[in-house]
């Protein structure tokens, strides 16, 4: 048999393998659990807890030796009563994680910043993953002391950068689609004193 019909033997096999695990029944979620900006000398710096949590076929999809891309994007508006919300900044940082069989391990790369780290297990990576901790959002010069400024965050899978046969599969399948709801929470001006709540959007 040629090289290239055993290739795309396997090829057929895998994808037609992981068709069959978007039927199966999953309880899996993505979601931002809590989100804080604060001030810290003009620079607002952002706390939140994000909630990465796999269905069977991305699994098993990363055990096979696919790379899994996850995004993360926040966007700072300014409300505006009159018209749309003004959008002031949109980050987006995005994570590769890979599996490496032969050492047990699972690498988790910022994309950002080409940076990378091992981890023993998916549950550590994860766990790493959905903490972020002081993140530079935004100088304060950019907030008008006088206006009202919200945080936006979602987190999801990036199905784009999936390999293209496995592309359509995700397209059609729940296990695969993998969103959070838009999740805010308020701004605090550089003069107005520290804001304690936080709201969720749906």
């Amino acid at each position: 048999m040629p090289v290239w019909l055993k290739q795309f033997s396997r090829l057929t096999l895998t994808t037609g393998f992981l068709f069959f695990l978007c039927y199966s029944i999953s309880w899996a979620d993505f979601s931002v659990r809590y989100a804080q900006a604060r001030l810290v000398d003009h620079v607002y710096l952002l706390n939140a807890n994000l909630n990465y949590d796999l269905t069977e076929a991305p699994i098993e999809a990363l055990h096979n030796g696919v790379s899994l891309t996850f995004v993360l994007t926040i966007t700072v508006q300014r409300e505006r009563w009159y018209f749309l919300d003004e959008t002031v900044a949109t980050l987006k940082q995005r994570y590769q994680l890979t599996y490496n069989s032969l050492t047990d391990q699972y690498l988790l790369t910022y994309l950002n910043t080409g940076i990378a780290e091992s981890f023993p297990s998916l549950e550590a990576v994860l766990t790493k993953l959905g903490t972020l901790k002081d993140f530079p959002l935004l100088d304060s010069h950019l907030i008008e002391p006088s206006e009202t400024y919200w945080v936006y965050l979602q987190n999801r899978l990036d199905i784009e950068a999936l390999p293209a046969p496995l592309r359509p599969v995700a397209y059609f399948s729940s296990q695969w689609r993998l969103v959070s709801d838009w999740y805010l929470c308020p701004l605090q001006p550089p003069s107005s004193p520290a804001v304690s709540e936080d709201g969720k959007a749906g």
